[in-house]
């Protein structure tokens, strides 16, 4: 009877085409049969004993902690970040070392508190003047690894040289310095070196050895020469006068201050001191900084523009080694751009951990793999790495195969002839050989397996699918004065626009042109103050966003917050859909605050799929995920019947999914008539443009 009772449940698993197809997705059939069929299902599969349910109570137990420990560690780490600097780095020990830049560090391991292991006995090997990518997956430690190397704490590491790490996220509160002063103080040597100028003129003015303190307008250059000029002067002086001469009263705390003098300024000398400014400008301008926000407050920015601060001060630091960790996640397009350009002409070594593949193949001249514990590396871009990545799988697949072909047909002659006395020596001999062979195998290659998902296609509607007709919009409509403000200054001025379920548009644009207000209008939440936008009445529209999981709450597990934004839905019919999605077992009952960012990133795919939408709405839906999400949803997109919009900073995604770029600036919404690579150098001259402009007014000014 019990087996009868399995074979039933078995054959109950195994449906038909038709069936699998009108249950695909939960949305036509009769539901409760469906459940009916589940429950039927769950009682005759559920084997989890009273001890599996409490080992699996004390795993989510044991995750809260964990979780709990690594937000209070985290919390600790930011109060502390936000005492200094933007970007602070610590001080290099120049008297260690002999002075190479080359990094070479063997019998590296890293490991977290709790004890896990995230790099053992790896090798650092960084050439200066080369440009490392470091991929691997969501939680594999590569923010941890360059914390390590920031933070001086790894035995071997080379002292003597200046290293900084910029993180993905930074939670400052801001201040009243002006954004420009921000980045000059972030560079703590040039401020302590400045200071300590002072300190030595102060003293030898006291001993009146060097005439006067010197012009604080003067060069470097200058300051250094007239410093050697008084230093002659004063040996001149020494030679004629006498030893009781007064002048001589402290020779060794005079000579040593002159010497240490002339150490500063040739350190300053050294690190661009005299065109601090103009290089904070420049960067900040391309960093798409207006000069009012260059002389504004950095507490007057939001949290994306303050990330970029950070960015910007790093890069004006010109570290010896300098680590960015996810640096385009707060950047639109023509920030991202403008920082391929400036990274590729950089003039130290630089390590860059990025989703964006279009990034890592303009910048990147060497890509660090890290896998099971191990840093792999490889020469060329991103695209170079993933071919010469799956040559080696293939080339290992090909010795392994070979291998296992061999060895088999020695073990069908050993089985075969193993009881023949007459073969015995052969027998014997080719035992030896499997053994040997054994000792000697390759290891088995281990193929990941991809993984996709897909959108339902929607019903087909009839047009206008979405029309937006002379659409007028602003958030502000009057002055401070309380009078009307003109039209002509509006943030989006008669928009004319037009969406069909085959449209894939690329919305373009510096941020704040308006790019995710149009999105906003389209969706109705904001409405025009002229104009219109009409959209078909059976119309469904699903949006995602890089804050797509803020949606759901945290505190409640997966399948309660899919049933939550789908209450018709049966409660195993969402745990069998969200499974496609990769989120099972106890991942999809445990609350969301325990799951990865990977696996959040999953479920707010699955509950657009289960939207089934007309129109896909996309507000830079890369940010946060890892390369196979990202490779996931690309797919899933470009096998979607429905229409899509994209604002996205992405290179690779948005030349994947899109064939028509819209470009929202001054007001307007306009079709870019040329392809990406047409729109990047058109974009790329702008900033140029607006940069070498923000440089110029600068000087001008200082004059």
């Amino acid at each position: 009877l019990k087996q009868g009772m399995v074979s039933m449940a078995s054959d109950l698993d195994n449906t038909n085409d038709v069936e699998d197809d009108i249950h695909r997705y939960g949305w036509v059939g009769d539901s409760g049969i469906r459940a009916a069929v589940n429950d039927v299902i769950d009682a005759h599969t559920s084997k989890t004993s009273q001890k599996d349910k409490r080992k699996q109570r004390k795993e989510l137990e044991e995750a809260r902690r964990q979780f709990e420990k690594l937000r209070m560690q985290q919390e600790e780490e930011e109060s502390t970040a936000n005492k200094g600097a933007v970007s602070a780095m610590v001080l290099p020990d120049y008297t260690s070392g002999r002075n190479e830049r080359d990094i070479q560090v063997r019998n590296v391991s890293i490991s977290l508190d709790n004890g896990a292991c995230l790099l053992d006995n790896g090798e650092l090997k960084f050439a200066s003047r080369r440009r490392y990518g470091l991929v691997g997956k969501n939680g594999v430690g590569k923010t941890t690894l360059l914390k390590a190397i920031a933070s001086m704490t790894i035995e071997g590491f080379p002292k003597h040289l200046r290293v900084l790490h910029v993180r993905q996220e930074l939670k400052s509160v801001g201040n009243t310095t002006p954004v420009l002063q921000a980045v000059m103080e972030a560079d703590i040597e040039r401020m302590a070196l400045l200071k300590e100028e002072q300190e030595l003129l102060q003293r030898l003015e006291t001993d009146d050895a060097t005439g006067g303190t010197a012009d604080s307008n003067m060069s470097i250059e200058k300051k250094r020469q007239q410093l050697l000029k008084k230093q002659k002067e004063k040996k001149e002086g020494d030679a004629e006068s006498t030893p009781n001469d007064s002048n001589n009263d402290n020779p060794t705390s005079f000579e040593r201050d002159l010497k240490r003098l002339d150490e500063v300024y040739g350190r300053l000398q050294v690190i661009s001191a005299d065109s601090a400014e103009a290089r904070a400008s420049m960067i900040l301008s391309g960093l798409q900084f207006t000069p009012a926000m260059q002389a504004g407050p950095t507490s007057a920015l939001s949290g994306g523009w303050r990330m970029r601060v950070a960015l910007a001060a790093a890069l004006f630091i010109e570290p010896d080694l300098l680590m960015l960790d996810e640096p385009t996640n707060h950047l639109d397009l023509e920030a991202v751009l403008w920082l391929e350009s400036y990274l590729v002409e950089y003039k130290h070594t630089l390590i860059v951990v990025s989703h964006d593949r279009g990034f890592l193949n303009e910048v990147c001249t060497d890509i660090i793999e890290f896998k099971n514990q191990k840093l792999t590396y490889y020469r060329g871009n991103y695209d170079t790495y993933v071919k010469t990545s799956d040559e080696n799988i293939k080339n290992t697949m090909r010795v392994y195969n070979a291998y296992q072909d061999k060895r088999a047909h020695l073990m069908e002659f050993i089985e075969k002839f193993r009881a023949n006395a007459k073969r015995a020596t052969m027998v014997q001999s080719r035992i030896k050989t499997v053994e040997k062979m054994d000792l000697e195998a390759p290891e088995p290659v281990e193929i990941e397996q991809l993984w996709r998902f897909n959108i339902p296609n929607p019903e087909p509607l009839g047009r206008p699918i979405i029309a937006v007709d002379d659409a007028t919009f602003d958030y502000t409509t009057t002055n401070e004065d309380g009078t009307k403000r003109d039209e002509s200054e509006f943030l989006l001025q008669k928009v004319n626009f037009g969406v069909d379920l085959d449209s894939r548009i690329g919305i373009l644009g510096a941020n704040g042109a308006g790019k995710s207000t149009l999105l906003n209008l389209i969706m109705g939440k904001i409405d025009t103050i002229k104009g219109s936008v009409s959209r078909n009445g059976r119309l469904r529209i699903g949006h995602f966003t890089q804050h797509a999981t803020e949606k759901f709450d945290l505190q409640l597990s997966s399948v309660e917050n899919m049933l939550q934004l789908f209450p018709d839905t049966d409660d195993q019919e969402m745990r069998s859909f969200i499974g496609r999605f990769q989120i099972q077992g106890t991942d999809a009952v445990k609350p969301m605050l325990l799951l990865s960012g990977g696996q959040k990133s999953r479920v707010a795919f699955a509950a657009l799929a289960y939207q089934k939408p007309h129109v896909i709405i996309m507000d830079e839906p890369t940010n946060h995920l890892d390369m196979e999400s990202i490779d996931a949803l690309v797919e899933a997109v470009k096998d979607f019947k429905g229409g899509l919009m994209v604002v996205s900073h992405d290179q690779y995604f948005i030349t994947n999914t899109c064939t028509e770029l819209w470009v929202v600036a001054d007001g307007h919404a306009t079709r870019f008539r040329g392809d990406f690579d047409e729109y990047k150098k058109h974009t790329l001259e702008k900033t140029a443009k607006r940069v070498a402009d923000s440089v110029k007014s600068l000087s001008t000014i200082n004059n």
